[in-house]
């Protein structure tokens, strides 16, 4: 028992993501969602170096394309680190439009969700329980177009649970 208490107490993340949303509203509904990973120092480092092939400090076309097929489709077991809730219900989606890059040393996934979502009971979170890899978000991580600015922080968290 102590055993597992131990095991459990020291389980930390090895992997830090920010994540950035930037969310496209119309008419109360999302109408498209750009997620923006944002990786910690450390993991952007090591994959940058076994990632960028060519050392030129960007992705290629040939590169993005192997990160897309061996590294990104790998998390769809895993929701890409995502739940969309409507009405306390699970809603199914698939990540579009994907695009890896290097800024200021730091490897970015870019992808889209094209999913028309009725704001009014949608919950958005990011999570991982199994790889050991921290989802962060905060307010200012956030982007919502389309809206008056007043309501802007009240969605940041009816929606994502910000504060």
């Amino acid at each position: 028992m102590l055993l597992l208490f131990y095991t459990i107490s020291f389980s930390h993340p090895h992997t830090f993501i920010e994540v950035k949303p930037i969310v496209e509203i119309n008419d109360s509904k999302i109408n498209k969602m750009r997620i923006n990973w944002v990786l910690d120092e450390m993991t952007s480092m090591l994959l940058i170096m076994e990632l960028d092939t060519n050392g030129n400090g960007k992705f290629e076309e040939d590169e993005n394309a192997f990160i897309y097929e061996n590294y990104f489709l790998s998390l769809s077991k895993y929701d890409f680190y995502m739940q969309i809730l409507n009405n306390k219900k699970k809603l199914s989606f698939f990540p579009q439009n994907f695009q890896a890059s290097i800024k200021n040393g730091k490897l970015i996934y870019a992808f889209d969700i094209n999913k028309t979502l009725e704001i009014k009971e949608l919950k958005i979170s990011f999570f991982d329980k199994e790889l050991f890899v921290g989802m962060m978000i905060d307010k200012e991580y956030i982007t919502i177009e389309g809206i008056d600015s007043k309501e802007v922080n009240q969605l940041k968290k009816q929606i994502f649970g910000v504060k």
